[in-house]
């Protein structure tokens, strides 16, 4: 009105509006202090919903014959966690999951217990330090139970829900706008109330490499070669000389052979953009230089489209992939790897493929297929020698993040 009636010109009134505006913003955040307890202002909380259905296939047997074991389950994963920022330098992090306490490498739960209640374990409790150490970029302390501290391409080795036990540090050194280097390495402590304690060692060292970053031509522009080569030294962890009972339950694909696990993991992968959609090529092997048998080499490879993000867009609304897999009995530590492909251990090879639709904001749906998926050597004897020797399965979940 006062414009209408040029008391005020539009310049004026406009300055009027910003001057409101910023002390509304200044009377919330005064508000949000005097309501939220300053201990809870630097939390942040979030989650996902997983819910399953899985087809699986199987033929299993023994010296004695073989039989089908053909099977159909339905399953659900939650987990909700919090970062807390402590100082600039200190969070914490904590997160609860289902799962079972026994099973390092699922925190699916089955719908098979007649609605008995399910159980939810702790998932992720840590600490991370970033101090600030002159001519470095970055680095992180860590210590506690954490995710994945290494660079990963697939989950040959390592299973995506695996929880680390221990202490990192996470080292960044940034090049230029071409190049990165980075080291991860760390000491995890698998079973310490024993005589001889079982623990596992890791380093690896990386780089990424940015060879146009100046390009104009998109596909040059966002071309990123990342490679890295690590080493995994498992010590009184084999099942002829670990010392005390073995808590695990699965420890049957590695052989006697297997008197030690000394792993080397290179990786590799060549990403970029195509037409606004993202695209990579990833190859992975691991080598147990340990093993005195010759069954100690696995490798796998594939190729990444896309990213589900924006739901039914045609470049951002999907994502799909292929991957190839061939692991021997000795070359991985059974315990630890991908609990999907092949119904899980070594001793594994086969097809996956999968592909992920958003079809709403922060929720997708997806379908993953292990197809062709058998057994490296069917070697053994006696009747009760129990061999998977084919493992075929749909998985159709649908995730959701709050």
């Amino acid at each position: 009105k006062l414009v209408e009636k040029g008391i005020l010109s539009h310049v004026e009134a406009g300055l009027v509006r910003c001057e409101i505006a910023e002390t509304k913003e200044t009377r919330n955040q005064e508000l949000a202090k005097e309501i939220v307890p300053e201990p809870a202002r630097n939390w942040q909380w979030k989650g996902d919903i997983r819910l399953r259905d899985e087809i699986r296939n199987r033929q299993v047997g023994t010296d004695a014959g073989t039989a089908n074991a053909d099977s159909h389950r339905v399953r659900t994963r939650f987990r909700y966690g919090v970062e807390a920022k402590v100082n600039d330098q200190l969070k914490v992090k904590a997160r609860l999951a289902t799962g079972s306490a026994a099973d390092p490498i699922s925190t699916n739960q089955s719908f098979d217990t007649f609605f008995a209640k399910k159980g939810i374990v702790l998932d992720l409790a840590n600490a991370v330090y970033t101090p600030t150490v002159p001519g470095i970029s970055q680095v992180e302390l860590i210590g506690g139970i954490m995710e994945n501290p290494l660079w990963t391409v697939d989950p040959m080795v390592w299973d995506g829900d695996l929880s680390w036990d221990g202490f990192a540090a996470k080292v960044t050194q940034e090049l230029g706008e071409s190049a990165t280097l980075f080291a991860n390495n760390g000491l995890f402590l698998l079973d310490t109330d024993e005589s001889e304690p079982a623990s596992l060692w890791v380093t690896q060292g990386g780089v990424v490499l940015k060879p146009f970053a100046d390009a104009e031509e998109e596909f040059s522009k966002r071309l990123k070669l990342t490679g890295a080569l690590a080493y995994h030294d498992y010590r009184n962890t084999a099942n002829s000389t670990k010392a005390g009972t073995d808590p695990l339950t699965r420890e049957a694909d590695n052989t006697a052979g297997a008197k030690d696990f000394n792993q080397l993991n290179p990786s590799l992968e060549l990403a970029s953009m195509v037409g606004g959609v993202p695209v990579a090529l990833f190859g992975d092997w691991v080598h147990n230089a340990s093993a005195s048998s010759t069954n100690n080499d696995g490798y796998a490879f594939g190729v990444k489209l896309g990213k589900a993000t924006t739901p039914w867009s045609l470049t951002n609304g999907w994502e799909a992939g292929y991957l190839f897999e061939r692991l021997e009995e000795d070359a991985a530590f059974d315990e630890f790897v991908d609990s999907d492909f092949g119904g899980g251990g070594t001793n594994r090879r086969g097809n996956m493929a999968w592909i992920t639709l958003a079809t709403l904001k922060n929720s997708t749906f997806g379908a993953k297929f292990f197809f062709k998926n058998d057994q490296v050597n069917n070697t053994g004897s006696g009747a009760s020698l129990v061999r998977d020797f084919r493992h075929d399965a749909i998985q159709l979940d649908w995730v959701t993040k709050f």
